[in-house]
């Protein structure tokens, strides 16, 4: 099966850390949401059809890439 959406947690040195998959956007949001909440690094939402960050969370602010 073919994710659309992965979860990436940025590390410090800029790297990106693959957290999971999510097969809807609405999925990928609630569970960014729910990992910025947990926690104060930064996590996006990678679109894997254009290979492009659509949104980009932290545990105070929330931004469209």
């Amino acid at each position: 099966m073919t994710h659309l959406f992965d979860i990436l947690k940025k590390e410090r040195d800029g790297a990106f850390v693959w957290v999971e998959a999510a097969d809807d956007i609405a999925t990928a949001k609630a569970r960014l949401q729910q990992l910025s909440a947990e926690s104060a690094e930064e996590f996006v939402i990678f679109r894997e059809i254009d290979q492009r960050v659509i949104l980009t969370s932290t545990k105070h602010r929330q931004a469209a890439a």
